[in-house]
């Protein structure tokens, strides 16, 4: 789900060794130490950004707002994602008042801040009661803002809180800003109908399956956005074209892996309605500038972006996304500010039409390995997913149509030391064609209102909408065909592709970052039609399986087809900028 400052944020953290069973710290105290002027850190509180607190002597400042849980090790000293060290304690720099430390009751997530903006699926708690986000929201509190998802509230009570326990609100900054003005959402300007895209229909998106109606459409009619899900489909294509390179034969659903990355824009964006073609922004609102802000990821809620996925620091060590040479012309920084890039605002490259969808691509890619080689190699230690991830990648080599997307989603969206990946990891080492059915069925998350279950399955029903497959509609047994069309020519695909391919590099001569050229794009695009025996002048329909099929082929030997001109596997990484 959306998560802008709530709780999946803070499981993904856990991604970084921050998060390894490492033996506790034994704090011996003193009687010639001083008595800390600042609050002393406390296992287990909750802690708004810029928040200051003394621990072993150190001052330290909170960097993002955070529930330092329990047993997660958190401590200000080992977690310098989550703390900047100050120096030793002493007076608080300014009298900013220090928000108060609340201990949450069992169950009950992060708490509701008025001046924190949350999207669609991010959930709090306030006055013992657990609430999701409707929509984009900010300042509405949600004991007296809420309904029924469909109410027009901008938030849901869901279970989980122990309302009995009493729950102290952080303290009002001293300070009160000036009200902010109400804009209204910018309507998107009516796209122009194009006689030769035949595109017809509506995606529905932004639900809760079983739990609530969708909040948001996309009207596929008239084309404006075809270019939109072309290019996120070549990112799609370029991940499994990746985990292929990675791990030779492995298999996968190619509709849901391939279309993972549309679907997780349509989930995780605000309101990717607002998106107009003649543009190359994905979010052109200043309504949907919250996704762009400090450590957000853009439109497809990366957050973790700057982060090495396997050494747990924000210094490129091989798994970060600037490791990739591919991205590195187009990134927005270098390996000279990768380490402060999490304190920065997104990089405007985030939110290209061209770059973005493939920048999510290989950031799944990377979580795909990251998973592998985490906890291997000298000093190693077993993860919570090991060895049941290794087991399901070799019985996915024999599994086709498996669910590897799902285990993904799944790792991406409520972070690799969440629940979810060990589950689907166990599942997939054994599984069969049979679990595979099982796993497929909608009927695994209908009704549940836990968003980390719901949103794999929220990507597949984007998805199968924009495939015309059936979907469930009263209930995951209750099919209704959505009547949608999509349809790719290929003069437009090819433009999409180049666009897309320019924006990324390789090492060329000496070693030397070169960015790709339109003509090396168009030849790999133009070879690959004619092995599949395609004019440019043909159309393909997105939402016909046939067509879809040979969609995938075309744009997977145009990929080849370009690595071969490069001369550069596109899962190449340097350990410096070229």
């Amino acid at each position: 789900m959306n998560r802008i400052l709530n709780k999946s944020l803070l499981y993904k953290l856990c991604n970084f060794l921050l998060c390894l069973v490492v033996p506790a710290l034994t704090v011996g105290s003193s009687s010639a130490q001083t008595a800390p002027t600042n609050p002393a850190w406390v296992n287990g509180a909750t802690y708004q950004v810029g928040a200051i607190v003394s621990y072993l002597g150190y001052d330290y400042k909170a960097l993002v707002y955070q529930t330092d849980w329990v047993g997660a090790n958190w401590d200000p000293a080992d977690s310098p994602t989550l703390w900047s060290k100050m120096g030793p304690d002493g007076p608080a720099p300014t009298p900013q008042p220090t928000p108060t430390p609340t201990l949450l009751p069992p169950g009950c997530d992060a708490l509701w801040v008025a001046g924190t903006a949350y999207l669609g699926g991010a959930t709090v708690s306030y006055n013992g009661i657990n609430y999701q986000a409707n929509w984009w929201t900010q300042g509405n509190e949600p004991d007296t803002s809420n309904g029924v998802s469909g109410s027009g509230q901008p938030w849901t009570i869901i279970p989980g809180c122990n309302g009995s326990v009493p729950v102290t609100v952080p303290p009002v900054p001293v300070t009160t800003p000036p009200p902010p003005v109400s804009t209204p959402p910018t309507p998107p300007t009516p796209p122009t109908p194009n006689p030769s895209d035949g595109s017809t229909g509506t995606i529905n998106f932004h639900l809760l399956l079983g739990v609530g109606s969708a909040q948001d459409s996309l009207t596929l009619t008239g084309g404006n956005y075809t270019d939109l899900i072309e290019s996120n489909i070549i990112a799609g294509v370029m991940m499994g074209h990746l985990i292929g390179e990675d791990y030779p034969g492995i298999q996968f659903n190619k509709d849901y892996l391939y279309g993972s990355i549309m679907g997780q824009l349509l989930q995780e964006n605000i309101e990717t309605e607002l998106y107009v073609s003649t543009g190359t922004q994905i979010d052109p609102s200043p309504d949907q500038a919250a996704v762009m802000g400090q450590g957000q990821g853009g439109p497809y809620q990366i957050n973790n972006y700057a982060a090495d996925m396997v050494s747990g620091t924000y210094d490129p060590e091989g798994h970060s996304l600037i490791n990739y040479i591919a991205l590195q012309n187009s990134i927005g920084y270098t390996f000279a500010t990768a380490a402060q890039q999490h304190l920065l605002n997104t990089p405007a490259s985030f939110n290209d039409k061209y770059y973005g969808p493939m920048l999510t691509g290989y950031f799944h890619y990377n979580d795909f390995v990251a998973l592998i080689v985490t906890g291997k190699g000298p000093g190693g230690w077993t993860t919570p997913w090991e060895p049941a991830y290794d087991k399901a990648l070799a019985n996915f080599t024999n599994l086709p149509g498996n669910f590897l997307d799902i285990l993904l989603n799944a790792a991406y969206n409520q972070g690799y030391y969440g629940p979810l990946v060990s589950y689907y990891s166990v599942l997939g080492s054994t599984a069969t064609a049979s679990t595979v059915a099982s796993v497929d069925d909608f009927a695994s998350v209908w009704g549940n209102s836990d968003s980390y279950h719901q949103y794999p399955y929220q990507v597949r029903y984007y998805l199968d909408q924009l495939y015309d497959n059936p979907i469930p509609t009263a209930g995951p047994e209750t099919l209704v065909t959505p009547q949608n069309q999509v349809d790719f020519s290929m003069a437009s695909l090819q433009t999409v592709f180049t666009n897309v391919f320019t924006k990324l590099s390789y090492a060329g001569s000496n070693n030397q970052l070169e960015a790709i050229s339109a003509d090396q794009a168009q030849a790999a695009f133009g070879a690959a039609l004619t092995q599949a025996g395609l004019s440019s002048s043909a159309t393909l329909s997105l939402s016909n399986a046939s067509d879809r099929g040979q969609i995938f082929t075309l744009l997977e030997d145009a990929i080849s087809q370009l690595e071969a001109v490069t001369g550069m596997q596109f899962n190449a990484t340097s350990n410096g900028q070229l």
